[in-house]
Order: structure tokens, then C-alpha cells, then sequence
């Protein structure tokens, strides 16, 4: 008899610990808050060559990602330097690649053959020496053959991304799309869908609407929370006039602390998505530190 009492209490606390786990999975969490994360986009390939000024201006800004233009012919040395001085200030480097004509190229062929110069390189070294991964800057949307067939252009570019990231994946590399936020305003939604979910690891969004960036990104945003994707949100720093830049599209004039304040109001319209905060790029940005610190005085 006191064995069968034993065994009906043992069997009570069982059950009271398992209605109280699952009471607590049921139990909303709070979001775990993550460290802000910060890239930079650099343009100018000759800044391999001087890894000190690139991790001194990640220092400064608190930049974590630095995404850099190589030459088609990777320099092995100086790239491995480059890319050590910056891991041992905890900055990881990601080749930066595109350009328009490549988004209509149906078999990525392009597209890969950088990655493939990336991945080879990353056989010549080891350990902080790797380059990360990739971002992918092509934009064939600015080009007049995508405004006057759109929807043809988009499948080919497309097609072209999701060849290129299967041969990423295959090479062990983080494969990032770089995109503007209108693909959607221009009826490409299902587009943007499939590039999302199956031509990238992240989706870094450049988003030329100062002051509305949460409304202007919201679409990209839900698709990367849809597929578990990593958000990027770039925000534009250049000349107003550089390229047809108007006020309302960069940052430079009004700015840095007006940017942070911008990547904040995206972060806390997406309390469940950590958004990584991207800079357009290093030459202008170093300008406006410049400037600032001149508005300072001493």
C-alpha cells in the first residue's frame, strides 16, 4: 500500500512539473535584445590597401560588417592583410559585387563568377584571412531595358540570383541581396517574394525615403520575418545632387545623429526582427564626421 501512495505522489509532482512547463511555453517571451549591428559599404577598391584607416572608421562608428569592392583579380596578400587587421577588430569583411548588366543574365553566370573568386580565394588562406560573404549589388532595375519590359527583366534576374546563391551555398558563402524598396511599388511583389526566400541568406534594403523609412521598407521586412531572413535597412549618405540625390533621399545634410534616430524608428516598428544598420557609404560618411566635428569646435 505505501508504495502505491509513493508512486500516485511521484506521478502528482510529474504532472504539476509538466503543466507548469507548458504553461510557460505557452507564456509570451520577451524579445532577447540583441547588440545594434552596423555595416559600411566601401566602393573604392584601392582601400585594401590601408586596413588602418578602413578599422578606424569601423571604430568610431561601431561597425561590425565592412562589405568591400575587390578588384576581378584578387590581390591574395593584401587582401588577406586587409581582411585579418579588420577581424582582429571584430569587423567581418564581405566582398561587395554587381553591377546592372549582370541582372539579365538568366544563368547568373556573372554573378557566380565573383562569388567563385571570392570562394578561391578563400582556399589561398585561413581562419580571420576568409572573407565572410558576399554582398550583391545588381541593379538592373535602373536600366531602360527593366522599365520597358519589367516583369520579363524581373524573371531573368531572378533566375539569375537563385543560380548564383545555390553555388554561394555550395562554396560556404553568406550570400546577401542588396535591393531598392520599390520592387513592390512596381507590381513585383512575387519577385521580390522569390528573391527573398530563395536567392539570399539576407536582404539589405536601400531605403531613399528619409523620414518614412519603416513604411517604405514594411513589405521586404515582413517577407524576411516570413522566411527567417536577416533584415538590413542601408541608409544613403551622399552629395545631395551625387547621382540625383535630392534632400529627401540622403542623409548627408541632415546628419548622423538624424540617421541613427531614422535606424531606430525602423528597429522599434520591427520589435521582433533585429535590423542591421547599414552606411552609404565610407567616403561621404568620413566627410560628414568631418564636418561635424569642425561644427563642434575644439
Amino acid at each position: 500500500m505505501k508504495r502505491t501512495k509513493k508512486a500516485v505522489v511521484f506521478l502528482g509532482i510529474l504532472l504539476a512539473i509538466a503543466v507548469l512547463a507548458l504553461a510557460a511555453r505557452n507564456t509570451p517571451q520577451p524579445v532577447e535584445k540583441q547588440p545594434e549591428a552596423y555595416g559600411m559599404f566601401e566602393w573604392e577598391e584601392a582601400a585594401v590597401e590601408d586596413p588602418e584607416a578602413a578599422a578606424e572608421l569601423a571604430g568610431r562608428l561601431g561597425v561590425t560588417r565592412w562589405y568591400q569592392e575587390l578588384p576581378e583579380e584578387i590581390d591574395p596578400d593584401a587582401t588577406e592583410r586587409f581582411v585579418k587587421a579588420l577581424a582582429q577588430k571584430g569587423v567581418a569583411v564581405y566582398a561587395l559585387v554587381g553591377a546592372t548588366e549582370w541582372g539579365f543574365e538568366e544563368d547568373g553566370a556573372s554573378l557566380t563568377g565573383a562569388l567563385e573568386a571570392v570562394a578561391e580565394y578563400n582556399l589561398q588562406v585561413s581562419g580571420e584571412g576568409r572573407i565572410a560573404g558576399v554582398m550583391e549589388d545588381v541593379e538592373p532595375y535602373v536600366r531602360t531595358r527593366w522599365k520597358e519590359a519589367p516583369e520579363e527583366s524581373a524573371k531573368l534576374y531572378l533566375s539569375g540570383m537563385k543560380k548564383a546563391y545555390r553555388y554561394a551555398r555550395k562554396r560556404g558563402l553568406v550570400s546577401i541581396a542588396c535591393i531598392p524598396r520599390h520592387y513592390d511599388d512596381q507590381g513585383l511583389t512575387e519577385m521580390l517574394r522569390g528573391l527573398i526566400a530563395e536567392a539570399c541568406d539576407e536582404v539589405a534594403v536601400m531605403d531613399y525615403d528619409c523620414g518614412n523609412e519603416a513604411a517604405a521598407i514594411s513589405t521586404e521586412a515582413a517577407l524576411a520575418a516570413e522566411y527567417g531572413k536577416p533584415l538590413h535597412c542601408i541608409l544613403e549618405f551622399q552629395k545631395v545632387g551625387k547621382h540625383g540625390l535630392t534632400e529627401d533621399k540622403t542623409y548627408y545634410n541632415k546628419g548622423l545623429a538624424a540617421a541613427r534616430a531614422a535606424w531606430e524608428e525602423v528597429q522599434r516598428s520591427l520589435p521582433e526582427q533585429q535590423v542591421i544598420r547599414d552606411y552609404h557609404w565610407s567616403e561621404p560618411v568620413r566627410e560628414l564626421l568631418e564636418r561635424e566635428e569642425n561644427e563642434d569646435g575644439p
